[in-house]
Parts: C-alpha cells; structure tokens; sequence
C-alpha cells in the first residue's frame, strides 16, 4: 500500500503543479516506518451529524512565512471555503463541497484566479458516485473531462486543511486503528489511497501524506486544531484560528508580489553547466530556501538519505569519464544524493534516472564519495550548486544555511 502512495503522490503531484502550484522539499525527519492500513468498513463512513454551522480558518507556515490562509463554514450539507495562497504567485481559492446526510461529499465546485491575472482562472467541478468521480476541468479555453474509479472518495486541494477535515472526520467516525481514505485531486490522472491511523491518544493522528506522516491533534469529531507536516514534501505548519480575513491577506500578498517580494515558485529549477577539460558536465536541480529554518539536523535530518535539493532528484550529467573522489564515473546520466553526518558527509552517485527525489534506490548507487564540509560566515538563503575550476578539473560545490560541500574532479585519462 505504502509503495502504491508514493508512487500515486508523484503522478499528483505532477498533475498539480501546473494547476495548483504544487511544490516543496523533502527530506523526512521521522524515523518510524509506515504502518499497514487495516482495511476499512465496507461502504462509506457516516459521521456525526451536523447541529450548527461550523466556522473556522486555518493558517499555512512554511517556516517563518505564511502561504496560505483559508476560512471555512461547514454546515449540515455543504463546505464553503475562500482561501488565498502565495505561490507561485497570489491566489484566491473560493469553492463548495456538498454533502450527504451522512456527510460524504457529494460534488465539489471549485474556482481559483491568480490576482496578477498571469494565467487564466481554474475553474472544475467533480461529481462523486458510490464508485466513481467525474471531473470537469476548465482552465482559460481549455477543457478536460476525467473519469476516475473512486470508491468512497474525498476532494483534494493542496493547502486546503478544511478539505483535509473530511478524511479526518471519516477516520475518526471510522473509530478503528487505520482507515485508508480515497482521494481526488483536481487535474490528477488517478488517485491516490492515504492511511489516517489513530494514535495512542484518541486526540492524535497520522495521515500518511504520499508515504511521510502529517501529525495531527484533532477534536471527538475530527475537526483538525492543529497540524505538524515538517516530515512531509510539504514541510508546513498549521494552526486552527477561529477568524481570518482572506481578502485582505491575498490584497497584501499581491502588492508584494507587485514589488518584486513574492514568494514565487518554493522550490525553482535551475541548473549549471561547465566544460572541465574535456568535460562537459551538467547539474539539474530545485532550489529550496531556508526560511528562517534551522537546516542541517533540522530540515535535513542527519544519518538520513537526503535528495540534494527539491522536487524531481538532481542529475547529473558527463559525456566523458571522470575522475571524483577516487573513483571512475563512467560517462553518462546519474542522480545525485547526499548522506549527511555529523561524522562526515558523503555524496551519493545514482545510476537510476528520471525518478521523484523521494525515490531513492540504493541498490542502484554507483558510488558513495567523502565529501568536504566547511561553515560559512554567512548564510546562503537558497540552495545552491555550482561548478568551479580547480587544478587540473574542476570542483563540485553545494551550499546551504551555514554549510558548504565540495568534492573534487577532473576527466579522467
């Protein structure tokens, strides 16, 4: 099952990134593997009914910068949500879950716009049966219909914690160990299957995000208080308020946007080229920031296989054959991996390609180099790999936070 997240989690998150702006980096700071889902009741769990409208908001942090701010009212029959979120740029969220009597959602109407108006609004509308959901997606002149097989299914929007609510309450008025809830993604090609496991007090929970746990403390109904994503992709923190002003944050957030101080994209793609000799190499890579984060034995956990970046894994590319850290590497295309330690840094060569940055195969690995790890005096913001010159080759450099990796190379023959 857990292999099965990852893998759906990846196709999601492909699927949202042009749509939702889906993005973050990843490297786990838990150490527990993820429990089997019990199976689940056979049908649809029924909660407990509604006796008055519900009203909230909840605050999105990725470290000390708040990405998202939604307000939601839930009554007997439906979700009202309006929210806004930062990145790529500022967009407002409105949208309306309707509900069963036994409050399982019955279509999702949905409409997003960014404030700059640099891409048409997102305007979709789902439909769920007893096993299937219809999708209607519309962006700008473009219009899509995807039929899914989706048993008993929730909507999913990304950063949307009230949405979240309606696979915490299932779970929670499932009233067993594991329930494995079915979600719908908008512009998802499938869908994905993430376990919600009670924990030992009945005001905790884990919902297993596409393989990395979200800690949640929730009420007897299920109503999330607060949330502790920092194992996940995501890496956010969520609070429960009772009020937010949705307008007027989004206003904010687009005059900064205006300014050139957006957040823009979480996590961007770049990369770096150079001849070295004979050599042409090339790395390709996502750039995180640090956020006002405490990176390394933070973010980054130690003793932990880390991605080296954001997103899909960095490559790394050679067409001849090179010379690093006492080892040939043939030419061609690798992944790039670091293990790191307070004992010592090591980088990970890769000979699987073209995977997400969480799928990392350690049966492929060409090799396993020491790497040099010095502090810097001042903190570097966005991760950063470069490619310089050195006697006879060149050096690889990485840096981050307070810290700088290197490993030398040159061409080998």
């Amino acid at each position: 099952m857990l292999t099965h997240c990852v893998r759906t989690g990846r196709a999601l998150v492909l699927a949202l990134a042009p749509v939702l702006a889906f993005a973050g980096c990843r490297s786990s700071q838990s150490s527990d593997a993820a429990p089997a889902p019990q199976p689940g009741p056979a049908g649809a769990v029924a909660e407990a009914p509604a006796t008055a409208a519900d009203h909230g908001a909840f605050v999105v942090r990725l470290g000390v910068d708040t990405i998202a701010v939604e307000s939601f009212t839930r009554t007997a029959d439906q979700l009202e949500v309006d929210a806004a979120v930062r990145t790529p740029t500022t967009v407002l969220r409105h949208y309306v879950v309707s509900l069963s009597p036994a409050g399982t959602p019955t279509k999702l109407e949905y409409e997003g716009r960014r404030l700059n108006n640099s891409a048409p609004p997102t305007i979709a509308t789902v439909t769920f049966g007893a096993d299937t959901a219809v999708m209607d997606l519309k962006l700008g002149d473009s219009t899509k219909t995807i039929r899914l097989a989706a048993r008993d299914a929730v909507p999913f929007v990304n950063n949307s914690f009230a949405m979240m609510e309606l696979a915490t309450r299932r779970a929670v008025a499932a009233n067993t160990d594991s329930v494995p809830v079915t979600l719908v993604a908008l512009g998802a090609p499938e869908t994905a299957v993430l376990p919600v496991v009670r924990g030992s007090n009945k005001d905790t929970l884990t919902i297993w995000y596409f393989g990395d746990p979200m800690h949640a403390r929730v009420d007897q109904q299920g109503r999330i208080l607060g949330l502790e994503g920092l194992s996940t992709t995501n890496k956010v923190l969520v609070d429960r308020v009772a009020s937010a002003d949705v307008q007027a944050f989004a206003t904010a957030s687009a005059a900064r946007d205006a300014q050139g101080q957006g957040i823009g994209q979480l996590s961007p793609l770049d990369s770096v080229k150079a001849t070295v000799g004979a050599a042409h190499v090339g790395v390709t890579y996502s750039r995180p920031s640090r956020r006002g984060r405490t990176i390394f034995g933070g973010v980054v956990p130690y003793d932990k296989v880390w991605r080296t970046g954001a997103n899909a894994a960095t490559s790394f590319t050679t067409d001849v054959p090179l010379e690093m850290g006492g080892t040939t590497i043939p030419a061609g295309s690798y992944t790039l991996f670091t293990l790191p330690s307070q004992a010592g840094w090591k980088l990970i060569v890769n000979k699987q390609t073209g995977q997400w940055g969480t799928e990392y195969d350690a049966k492929q690995d060409l090799a396993r180099l020491d790497l040099t790890a010095r502090k810097l005096a001042q903190p570097v913001e966005q991760f950063t790999i470069g490619i310089e010159p050195n006697v006879g080759g060149g050096i690889l450099k990485m840096m981050w936070d307070d810290t700088e990796l290197s490993i030398p190379f040159k061409p080998k023959g």
